[in-house]
């Protein structure tokens, strides 16, 4: 019971606090962030067994980190993002979102 409390006074902060990251590249639109992500996230999928086991796990998630990162984008907190651009946040905790100006 006391490892759940404490775990739960962790996670506390940063849901309150905006723990949400965001991929974005200075000078990218939003729907070009969401196709570049989209893209790492199949080249991902042909290496490894993405169907059978339903989603990322940590090898794609770190496959598709480094391909972003490849392609110019950074990880970013919420509250470091310029104000104008418009954010899509993830459907699935801990699964950054996408960034990127308006076309």
């Amino acid at each position: 019971m006391r490892s759940i409390l404490a775990g739960l006074l962790l996670l506390l902060p940063c849901l309150l606090g905006g723990c949400t990251k965001f991929w974005y590249q200075e000078g990218k639109t939003y729907q070009q962030c969401r196709e570049d992500l989209s893209r790492c996230r199949l080249e991902a999928s042909r290496y490894s067994d993405v169907e059978r086991t339903h989603g990322l796990g940590s090898y794609e998630t770190k496959f598709v980190e480094s391909c972003m990162q490849e392609k110019g984008y950074q990880l970013l907190p919420e509250k470091q993002l310029p104000i104008r651009v418009k954010r899509e946040s993830s459907p699935v905790f801990g699964i950054p979102g996408v960034a990127g100006k308006i076309d």
